[in-house]
């Protein structure tokens, strides 16, 4: 796999992990006549697909080069031994899927589905075809398919978007027959809002979720036909808690399910730059565990995560009177905000 083949490898490789999110778990594994992980320190496990990683592994992809014969059985096998570890009680149950993306299989994979993935089939195998050369088209499409997953021949760098997203399409039909429409919220990001005829840079959220037909005719058919969302300042949400519960000294926060704050009085995700104000890096991949961290056992942050309501107390140090006195002592609440006062 050499020259636009490389690219194109890539490229796919790229595009696939812009589909993922925090709630995503990836690994990425090259191989030659070995098996490699383009990550050492990720060896044997998936990691959170938040931006950070997302992007550390583009880097790493981009610096493959071709050495050796690709030997695929090898890194299938290692592939569906990380998944076993995951059904072992070491992560989520969710989709599992493994993406090969090669410019040829020649080998006979039988004996490795016999052993890690069949009759159940708990692992879909995606297969991407890299190149012109369909040679190996029959082979690579028998693996997709005998594994409910879905093949696709990518011979141009205009192909790859379209042809990536066709997977999206296998995940969620079982979504569709089973009517589960969960409801997404977003990490916080920068926006540009117009406000009072003035451009400003606000935290934003947005909410989506999945569109799907519901033609009886098709419906046994899962087919997606799209999202459908809107995005909401952050600021307008914080308005919500009514201020005489807060207090003088109190104030109210968000965090997603990982963990991420997405509002705080403590957040700081712009700095000065001239004249105008730009978002610092990984901005939104502040955890809470930071800005509240006298919180050193985790209590508030594992209790808001798993959606537990209750209350309990922490003891903090709070600067009030611009930095002049320290105020002392939290009582906090949790129910998706919490309140501390």
């Amino acid at each position: 796999m050499k020259g636009l083949k490389m690219t194109i490898a890539k490229h796919t490789i790229n595009t696939i992990l812009d589909t993922l999110g925090e709630n995503d778990f990836v690994n990425v594994i090259a191989y030659t006549d070995y098996v490699r992980y383009v990550e050492p320190c990720f060896k044997g496990t998936l990691v959170q697909a938040d931006l950070d990683n997302r992007e550390h592994f583009k880097l790493l992809v981009e610096e493959l080069h071709v050495k050796g014969e690709a030997k695929v059985k090898k890194a299938m096998k290692e592939s569906f031994r990380i998944l076993a570890d995951v059904t072992n009680g070491q992560g989520s149950l969710c989709n599992q899927a493994i993406m090969l993306i090669t410019d040829g299989a020649m080998e006979d994979f039988q004996s490795v589905f016999e052993e890690f993935n069949w009759p159940d089939k708990k692992v879909r195998v995606f297969t991407y075809l890299i190149g012109r050369d369909m040679t190996f088209s029959d082979n690579v499409k028998w693996i997709a398919c005998n594994n409910k997953g879905y093949y696709t021949h990518i011979s141009t760098l205009a192909d790859v978007q379209e042809n990536v997203m066709e997977y999206l399409h296998v995940l969620s039909r079982p979504m569709v027959i089973n009517h589960d429409h969960d409801i997404i919220w977003t990490e916080a990001y920068m926006d540009s809002v117009t406000l009072r005829n003035t451009h400003s840079l606000l935290l934003m959220t947005s909410v989506a979720m999945p569109v799907f037909s519901k033609k009886k005719e098709t419906l046994s058919h899962g087919i997606l036909l799209g999202v459908v969302g809107t995005d909401i300042p952050l600021l307008e949400v914080m308005k919500l808690p009514p201020r005489y519960k807060l207090g003088a000294h109190g104030y109210a926060f968000l965090i997603t399910n990982n963990g991420y704050i997405l509002a705080h009085p403590d957040l700081r995700p712009l700095y000065s730059d001239g004249k105008k104000l730009k978002p610092k890096p990984n901005y939104n991949s502040v955890d809470l565990s930071e800005a509240e961290w006298e919180d050193t056992e985790d209590s508030l942050r594992t209790a808001m995560v798993k959606g537990k309501t209750g209350t309990l107390t922490l003891d903090v140090r709070a600067a009030v009177d611009k930095g002049v006195s320290v105020f002392a002592s939290c009582v906090s609440g949790f129910n998706n905000t919490c309140n501390i006062k």
